[in-house]
């Protein structure tokens, strides 16, 4: 019975590690017959275990979540552990008896770390992209504060913000906006936390109050593309704000693509509309552009963005009444 066990618990690690494993193959590592595979196949059906059969000629594999400890390694460091394969037959007299079962299980668990990991990642696009890319305002009522963060962010000014999170409350914490990020539902503002002195990350719902201040801060040291690589896993290219501007028919006459903050990647000369696809770090350098053309040139969506210029125009207009 203990060599059953034993011989099952191989089966496993040979399948997670590689996956389309034939049971010819699976009988010569197990040191058994075909039929004894099959057997053991079907045990472990019964047990639940999801291994799925791919067709014939295509082996094994799994169709559900079997991980065994993860490994923090880099790719390269995974492509160089996974040749030794290649030469495993050459030297295996040279290596202990354990060897070759323990490489297995390496093997196998950093297969499904890297499965993982990529589904997580685009699980976090799709979302991230379905957030950034809607096209008809608000689906929800936006969340508290939004205005008010997205004009320190394009100010660079820092807020006073009190905020909440696993029950764990803050007041009047000192926070200077670096950038906003929806992923996961949420709306996560990345800034630089005084009270501790780290960047952290702050989610929309979390605040109660939050207050602009008159002092400036400089985000250069920033690298937002580090920092979301670190935090959620996601690439440069993977969260940009898609902006609908409607020019003036002066303008769109004389306007030069070369010449603009980003080329556009869709015309409307029938409604006067540019569209931009912008990377979410530089979504305010955007902005700022657009308001180099003064009344030429109008903000239709994100109704967001839309919102937080008119609040701005309000602000300005009320200091000449």
């Amino acid at each position: 019975m203990t060599d059953r066990l034993i011989r099952l618990m191989r089966i496993i690690t040979l399948v997670q590690a590689k996956p389309g494993i034939l049971a010819r193959e699976l009988a010569e590592r197990c040191g058994n017959s075909e039929r004894t595979i099959y057997r053991d196949m079907d045990a472990l059906s019964a047990m639940h275990i999801p291994i799925i059969h791919l067709g014939h000629g295509k082996g094994y594999a799994f169709i559900g979540n079997f991980a065994l400890y993860p490994l923090d390694w880099s790719e390269e460091e995974s492509a160089a552990f996974s040749q030794l394969r290649d030469i495993m037959d050459d030297i295996k007299n040279t290596l202990p008896p354990s060897f070759e079962s323990a490489y297995e299980k390496v093997m196998a668990a950093a297969y499904k770390q890297k499965a993982e990991r990529e589904e997580t990642m685009e699980t976090a696009k799709r979302e991230a992209g379905q957030l950034w890319m809607e096209r008809s305002g608000y689906q929800d009522e936006p969340p508290p504060f939004l205005t008010e963060v997205l004009n320190a962010i394009m100010k660079q000014n820092s807020i006073l913000a009190d905020y909440s999170e696993n029950a764990y409350a803050e007041r009047n914490i000192q926070i200077d906006p670096y950038c906003l990020v929806p992923l996961e539902n949420r709306y996560h503002l990345i800034g630089f936390c005084h009270r501790f002195g780290i960047i952290r990350t702050f989610h929309l719902h979390g605040f109660s109050n939050v207050k602009p201040t008159n002092l400036w801060f400089s985000k250069e040291q920033f690298d937002l593309q580090a920092f979301m690589e670190q935090k959620w896993s996601l690439d440069r290219d993977s969260l940009q704000v898609e902006f609908k501007i409607r020019f003036s028919e002066r303008v769109l006459d004389r306007i030069k693509y070369e010449d603009m903050f980003v080329k556009p990647n869709k015309v409307d000369l029938h409604t006067r509309c540019l569209h931009f696809k912008v990377a979410i770090e530089q979504d305010i350098g955007f902005v700022r552009w657009i308001l180099n053309f003064e009344e030429e040139a109008e903000i239709m969506e994100p109704l967001y963005y839309r919102e937080m210029l008119r609040n701005q125009l309000e602000k300005w207009l009320s200091l000449y009444k």
